[in-house]
């Protein structure tokens, strides 16, 4: 999958194309943030922007065939038209997905493509639509695996009557089976997050905007509910919220099992080893972190370390609610973790690559940067890098293909304006090179350990003895 990005923020002039594992890395107030959002926002919000863009589409269809859609001629060879549409229209959302000022993307651009349609034509899809009672069924969607037609089955009249709800399915279906393979499933850790844990009873975004909507209106404008609604708009990024909105819930959804830790239960084991115990919801008392070790006390979210509340949310949406093809974006993997557990959750980050996990990360952590250079170092799979595996203890779900792997960073490159005036500088990314012996070639962080050995050498030996 492909996105360009122009005048996003501070990114003039972008392009990324994610990987199973894409990392991006720059100094501060380079745009990271901004790719990074950008790209949140686009995979949290396709859903509800697709009807508007195949609306007309189903409509014309069903004026021919009014209980089937032929799904292979309606979109196959078109799912980067469609992904284009939907990307113009997630352009004019953006201040809403930042909470900024409209100026800031006056001129924006996304654009989103993906390399390769998948083909939708093996699903198998089916789902019945119940009434208010949940005792009768008014609608039914079915796809045979193999077979292009999505027949739609209609029980109650008063379904057809209500075309614009059961456009609604419909679209829900296709989003369903055309454009979700190509799209995965997000869930963002933003590096508010520390603060989102600690803080998290107190915040309440909904709450907060009601109650100061309610305190601004008038009684009489009270009744409309509509335009209430209309002025709550967020005062916070999507992933800030998002992240306060997913901690809020933890206690309510710490019996749930995700479908990657069906399959895979010994993940949860090495998120543990990061953080050197586990999270525990006791009934009646709340949220707690345990320790590893026995005769440990356990500690309240405030009582906890920093490190304990910054993977607190992916510690939980790991075991909840991850399953194989989710992307997890990570801002800042580092945060208040000690160089140890950097290693650690470096290695748990291609685990779960390997799993089926997809990962995109900003991150400043040369430890992290090096850790995983190591686990590409040690893909091959010769008798010498099994005996480097079985020495220094890595596991073979550790180890990281190179292929599955890409680096960005931030730059800046002249702007092409075809001879005519000064070339002004434009904030871009730049795709590192990795090597399967080597690793990823990441400038961002070798220049500066290389101007601060210099500098220690000069003092030791440039000096007078």
């Amino acid at each position: 999958m492909q996105f360009e990005l122009k005048n996003v923020g501070l990114i003039d002039d972008a392009t990324i194309t994610l990987a199973d594992l894409t990392i991006i890395c720059g100094e501060n107030n380079t745009g990271k943030t901004y790719v990074t959002y950008a790209l949140y926002g686009f995979l949290r919000s396709w859903r509800q922007i697709l009807p508007f863009e195949i609306e007309e589409v189903i409509q014309e269809a069903l004026k021919a065939t009014p209980t089937k859609l032929d799904l292979g001629h309606l979109f196959k060879g078109h799912i980067n038209a469609y992904l284009s549409k939907i990307a113009k229209r997630y352009t004019g959302g953006l201040p809403r997905v930042f909470a900024s000022n409209q100026n800031l993307f006056e001129n924006a651009s996304v654009k989103v493509s993906v390399p390769v349609e998948l083909d939708f034509l093996d699903a198998q899809y089916q789902r019945a639509i119940k009434d208010a009672t949940g005792n009768k069924t008014v609608a039914s969607f079915r796809k045979a695996k193999g077979s292009p037609i999505l027949e739609i089955l209609v029980a109650d009249v008063a379904v057809v009557e209500t075309r614009y709800g059961l456009l609604d399915f419909i679209a829900e279906a296709i989003a369903d089976i055309v454009f979700a393979p190509q799209l995965p499933d997000v869930f963002i850790a933003s590096a508010e997050r520390t603060g989102a844990a600690i803080f998290r009873k107190e915040l309440d975004f909904a709450r907060n905007r009601l109650m100061q909507e309610l305190g601004r209106h008038d009684t009489k404008n009270l009744k409309n509910p509509f335009h209430l609604l209309e002025q709550m708009e967020a005062g916070y990024p999507w992933p800030v919220q998002d992240n306060v909105d997913f901690v809020r819930q933890l206690e309510d959804i710490d019996k749930q099992v995700s479908p990657l830790v069906e399959l895979y239960p010994n993940l949860m084991g090495a998120f543990d080893s990061v953080i050197g115990g586990s999270y525990k919801v006791v009934k009646g008392k709340g949220l707690y972190y345990q320790p590893k070790g026995s005769g440990q006390p356990r500690l309240s979210m405030s009582e906890s370390s920093s490190s304990v509340r910054a993977l607190l949310d992916i510690g939980f949406y790991l075991r909840c609610r991850a399953k194989p093809g989710d992307l997890l974006i990570i801002d800042e993997p580092e945060l208040n973790l000690h160089p140890v557990n950097q290693r650690a959750l470096a290695r748990l980050v291609a685990q779960l690559v390997n799993h089926g996990i997809r990962i995109f990360m900003t991150t400043h952590s040369d430890y992290i940067v090096k850790e995983l250079n190591t686990l590409i170092m040690l893909h091959p799979s010769t008798s010498h890098h099994l005996a480097m595996r079985a020495k220094f203890k890595y596991a073979a779900d550790e180890v990281m293909n190179p292929e599955r792997v890409k680096l960005f960073m931030t730059c800046t490159k002249p702007q092409d304006r075809n001879g005519k005036g000064k070339r002004a500088k434009l904030n871009s990314l730049r795709e590192a090179t990795i090597h399967p012996d080597q690793g990823m070639e990441v400038d961002t962080f070798d220049t500066t350990i290389e101007t601060m050995n210099k500098i220690q050498t000069e003092i030791l030996f440039g000096g007078e003895l």
